[in-house]
């Protein structure tokens, strides 16, 4: 996979950035003591968090927190490439920022807990402030680090200023807290996603042989045995009670793949998804 990068760093570490790629892709980050703002410049993507899923398009801007995520870009019609603009946000970056010591709204304090990443709805000084950037990622020769600090100030100023819910405000109080998950809770949160069991074990923090003999523990079952059979039932069930087409049924129950998905089902029934529905009506 080839990127095409700008960015800048303070302190010898990336600050802000573009990256233009081609998708499919898929993308696995850990943020350990680091945040990130991301606007999506160009590009559709499901981003994965271990007990939720956002989608997200061109124009659409994100924060998040320290965690794990999978980021799956989907292909752009004309074959173009995606595009992201990303502000890294370490404890050691907001410091070198405000020199004169860090803002609250930094600082942690007790709160309902956010997830792991935020939608932000996009404006016009988000807009701006982004182009404003593109100029100088374009006439790197311009850039100063104070400019490069005045800048992230800039940033922080708007996603404050125009946070009309109060939710940012929350998110950025706990960009460096760390969540812990319930096992249960990360696989039921994706049972009817197209992960892997890598992507699974990858949320739980575990090695991939430590997730399924745990997985095993707690579920009495493989993992492969335990998500296939409920996207099984949950396939079974919507087949009887609605009319979507079998292609998205199976999307619905996180299999991409139609044969595959036909192949399972009449392991399991004895019988066709398209045969099934048929006998419904006899």
């Amino acid at each position: 996979m080839s990127f095409e990068l700008h960015h800048f760093e303070l302190n010898g570490k990336d600050l802000v950035g573009t990256a233009k790629f081609k998708a499919p892709f898929k993308a696995n980050s850990t943020l350990v003591d680091e945040a990130r703002f991301v606007k999506i410049i160009n590009g559709k993507t499901n981003l994965f968090v271990p007990d939720n899923q956002i989608k997200l398009q061109t124009g659409d801007c994100f924060l998040m927190k320290c965690d794990n995520f999978v980021n799956v870009w989907e292909a752009n019609e004309n074959e173009e490439k995606s595009q992201v603009f990303v502000a890294h946000l370490s404890l050691e970056h907001i410091k070198s920022i405000y020199e004169e010591g860090v803002p609250d709204i930094f600082k942690q304090q007790q709160s309902k807990d956010m997830k792991a990443a935020l939608q932000i709805e996009n404006n016009q000084l988000l807009d701006i402030f982004i182009s404003s950037m593109m100029f100088y990622f374009d006439h790197k020769e311009m850039m100063t680090e104070e400019v490069l600090k005045l800048k992230m100030r800039e940033l922080i100023h708007i996603l404050v200023s125009s946070d009309t819910t109060g939710k940012v405000k929350m998110m950025l109080h706990q960009l460096f807290q760390t969540k812990e998950y319930d096992f249960k809770e990360v696989i039921h949160a994706h049972l009817y996603e197209d992960l892997s069991i890598q992507d699974l074990a990858f949320f739980t923090g575990l090695s991939l042989s430590t997730f399924k003999r745990k997985f095993k523990t707690v579920f009495d079952t493989s993992p492969n045995q335990y998500i296939k059979s409920k996207r099984l039932i949950k396939a079974e069930n919507l087949l009887r009670v609605t009319d979507q087409r079998i292609s998205d049924v199976a999307y619905d129950c996180g299999f991409n793949d139609i044969g595959y998905f036909s192949k399972l089902f009449k392991s399991e029934y004895n019988i066709s998804p398209s045969d099934f529905r048929k006998s419904l009506t006899i």
